[in-house]
């Protein structure tokens, strides 16, 4: 079965390069928002298995979505995406979300390796 994923960015060019990336690797994407506030709803709505969240988003920003989510979802697992450093990332979702991949990184490969 697929991995079912909602994908939060603010960047519709980047949710366009992510979904298409991660669909040829046989990635389900379920959702994608645009803004933080739409997160939760969205996820409540859809059960993914997996959130990717932009950290950096006006407004509600993605370490907001992430304690947002923190025990509401089941066995949704929250993953924090962003341009930043990677360490630096690694510390912001430590204790969030089940880890950080930069940008550049996303891969299904990537994502499965949090999951493991």
């Amino acid at each position: 079965m697929a991995l079912r994923i909602v994908l939060v960015d603010d960047d519709k060019r980047f949710r366009t390069t992510a979904r298409r990336a991660l669909e040829a690797e046989g990635v389900e994407i379920l959702a994608e928002i645009a803004y933080g506030g739409d997160a939760v709803t969205a996820v409540e709505d859809c059960y993914p298995d997996v959130v990717l969240v932009d950290v950096r988003m006006p407004g509600i920003d993605g370490m907001e979505v992430a304690r947002r989510l923190q025990g509401k979802v089941g066995t949704t697992v929250v993953i924090l995406i962003s341009t930043l450093d990677a360490d630096h990332g690694r510390l912001l979702a430590d204790g969030l979300a089940a880890g950080y991949i930069p940008k550049d990184e996303l891969s299904l490969a990537a994502i499965t390796e949090l999951l493991d």
